[in-house]
Order: structure tokens, then sequence, then C-alpha cells
């Protein structure tokens, strides 16, 4: 029991005997009373005081996982590739389609929008290039895949690694992905893996 309430206890009971003589003297017992009254409203106080407001409570809760980290913003060109190939052997793509893509240029940019928590993203090949507008992380989306169909898209931040979703949503060879970037140094580097075989890209930022 807390230090305030033994106190409040104690006081109640003065108030007690007091009550016991109010007739004798009732400007005592007025006096204890007042003084309860007084101790009782400081606890009050103090418990409004250390409660938060929903508006605190909401700031608290919101943390930075839903705002892309400074770091990630620019634009960024695919440098080299390891253990890719073997990658997508893994997951089932064939060999025309494998060596489409390995052939292929990629720049991927990252900008900023009026809002902070959203950001827009462009993956652009010399193949295809796809656009994602006022993208917000944790939130899924419809967006067309570098295989011309529909995916359903979400981007994630976890221990300031980005983590971008893909899960098909029509016919064809595409498969459902999920890419990790995050920084070694200066060079932006998506990881992807399946059945324990490890793809990476290395990524320099031009802007």
């Amino acid at each position: 029991m807390s230090p305030k309430i033994y106190a409040l206890l104690f006081l109640v009971g003065i108030t007690y005997i007091s009550a016991e003589g109010i007739a004798v003297n009732p400007a005592g017992a007025a006096s204890s009373a007042a003084v309860v009254a007084a101790a009782a409203a400081t606890a009050s106080n103090t418990a409004t005081h250390n409660a938060l407001s929903p508006a605190t409570k909401q700031r608290n809760t919101r943390g930075t996982s839903d705002v892309l980290p400074d770091k990630f913003y620019g634009n960024f060109e695919l440098d080299r590739s390891e253990n890719f190939d073997e990658y997508m052997t893994a997951k089932g793509y064939g060999w025309f389609t494998r060596k489409l893509v390995a052939f292929a240029t990629f720049k991927k940019i990252f900008a900023r929008t009026a809002n902070k928590h959203l950001f827009d993203y462009s993956n652009l090949t010399s193949k295809k290039d796809v656009f994602y507008k006022n993208v917000g992380l944790g939130k899924k989306f419809e967006g067309e895949g570098l295989d011309s169909t529909k995916h359903e898209i979400t981007f994630t931040l976890k221990d300031g690694h980005l983590f971008e979703h893909h899960k098909p949503l029509e016919a064809g060879e595409a498969k459902e992905e999920t890419y990790e970037y995050y920084f070694d140094g200066d060079i932006l580097l998506q990881k992807m893996s399946f059945n324990g075989v490890e793809g990476r890209r290395y990524y320099k930022k031009t802007a």
C-alpha cells in the first residue's frame, strides 16, 4: 500500500474521532473534514496527471515502423547479382524467363510524397516499368507486376529492413515472392531465398 493511501486512511480516522466529539468541538471536526477533502482532491489530481490522454497514447503507440527511413529514398541501379539464377531455378522459373531477367537492367526509385507515411516506388527495367503510388507500410494494395499481371503487394518494415511481398492474383508464371532490402554500407542489398537457396542483388545509389 502506497504512503499516500496510508496518509488518507489516517486522516479518515481522525475525522471519525472528531465526529464522535462534534458537540464538544464542531470547529475541529469541520477542519478535519476540510483536510480530508483536500487530501482526496490531491490524490485525484495526481491520478489524472499521470493518466495518458488519448492523443498521447496514440503518439506513443505510433512507432517509426510506418515511416520509411530516409536512407531508402533515392535512385538505385543494379550493380551485380549473386546466386540469382540459382534462386530463380529453385523457384521453378523457366530458362527463357531467367535469361530475360539476367540480361535486363534494373533501377529502383523510392520517392517522397507530401505525406511522410506514404512513398512512391518505381521499378524500372529495360523490359518493363512498374509504378506504385502512395504506398503505405503494412498496407496491402493491388498493382501490376513485371509479368504484366495483377499482384497483391505489401511493403513492411522490420528492424530497419524493408520487405516487399508479391502475391500473384492471375494465372501466369509469376510466383509468390518476398524481397528483403537492407543496406550494406552504401549498397542497397536485395535478398530473396527459397528452400535454402539464397539470391542477392546489389544496387548502387545514383541520386
